[in-house]
């Protein structure tokens, strides 16, 4: 996607909160959703166990991925009661990722996750973007592996070009940011093979 075309479009942007973070009204759209099907006397109904599930999924396909379950549930349990054991089992658990696709649907699965309040200067409160480490303990709920060191490493190099991007690429600055020191920084660069940006480099050359 070209970024002069995303800001050419990019007008009034407005931000819509995942499904994750508004996991409370899963009930109102499951009615919604049902009530919009052509299989409105097969409707299942789901106890409580099982709204309980659906709100500690993270939902990394939001709306879309709901009402596919939803229509999952239509055909499997219809007319009948859905419990939480069915949520985990047959709705949400349908195969075990192979080895090479485990790190992709983890990525997926805490995409957006948020969740985590802090106190801003004025007192206020806001949420980071990051994923909190307590959304991570639902994982074997729906696979069977995870390569946490591979994981870790992952982020690692996401949270470090990020805040070199930021930081237009003054090394000192994103070990701040980072709360590193500028030598470890720059070992974990090297260890990761992160460069530094293209215009942070040509800047450079130019101050020389």
């Amino acid at each position: 996607f070209r970024a002069d075309l995303y800001y050419r479009i990019n007008v009034f942007p407005i931000n819509v909160p995942s499904l994750a973070e508004r996991s409370v009204d899963i009930p109102l759209l499951i009615d919604r959703i049902m009530d919009q099907s052509e299989n409105i006397e097969n409707r299942p109904s789901f106890d409580e166990s099982a709204l309980t599930e659906l709100a500690k999924y993270t939902w990394p396909g939001n709306i879309r991925e709901l009402r596919n379950v939803i229509e999952r549930a239509t055909v499997l349990f219809p007319a009948r009661n859905v419990s939480g054991k069915n949520v985990r089992e047959n709705l949400l658990r349908l195969k075990v990722p192979k080895h090479d696709e485990e790190q992709n649907a983890l990525w997926e699965a805490s995409a957006g996750l948020t969740g985590v309040s802090g106190d801003t200067e004025d007192g206020d409160a806001t949420q980071t973007p990051l994923p909190h480490p307590s959304h991570y303990q639902q994982w074997f709920a729906y696979f069977d592996h995870i390569d946490i060191r591979r994981h870790l490493s992952d982020v690692e190099a996401v949270l470090i070009e990020a805040a070199l991007e930021k930081t237009d690429g003054k090394i000192s600055s994103a070990a701040d940011a980072l709360k590193l020191r500028r030598t470890t920084l720059i070992e974990k660069m090297k260890k990761l093979m992160i460069e530094r940006p293209i215009s942070a480099q040509s800047e450079e050359r130019e101050a020389s």
